[in-house]
């Protein structure tokens, strides 16, 4: 049982360092060189910026139930688990998507409204 451990750990590292160099070939991404720092540096707004429109919507109250708000925030734009919870967490109105379209300012609205989140359109 524990050689099998060993053989399925031995794949896992070979098929990484296979998965690095198709990675540094095809791409020219060498991902040592990757600093993770600068990844998260660029996050911190907590303003979600599209160019699909003119909207933006601002979350006047998450409502009684902030985790499900915060969890359907992740859901409907992408952003990651600090970058929802710091929207959510705010006391005062915050302004937390902007350049969307009607559409999508409407669906997103009457989304987080589902859940008992207060948000408003802002043309």
């Amino acid at each position: 049982m524990i050689e099998m451990a060993l053989v399925y750990g031995a794949i896992a590292i070979m098929l990484i360092i296979i998965a690095r160099d198709v990675i540094k070939k095809n791409f020219g991404i060498d991902i040592q060189k990757i600093d993770i720092k600068d990844l998260f540096q660029k996050r911190k707004s907590a303003v979600i910026k599209r160019t699909t429109g003119q909207n933006s919507l601002t979350m006047i109250t998450p409502g009684q139930n902030k985790a499900t708000v915060l969890a359907t925030l992740r859901q409907i734009t992408g952003i990651d688990y600090k970058h929802a919870k710091a929207i959510v967490s705010r006391k005062t109105p915050t302004k937390f998507m902007t350049g969307i379209s009607d559409k999508e300012a409407y669906l997103t609205r009457q989304a987080l409204e589902f859940v008992g989140a207060k948000i408003i359109i802002n043309k």
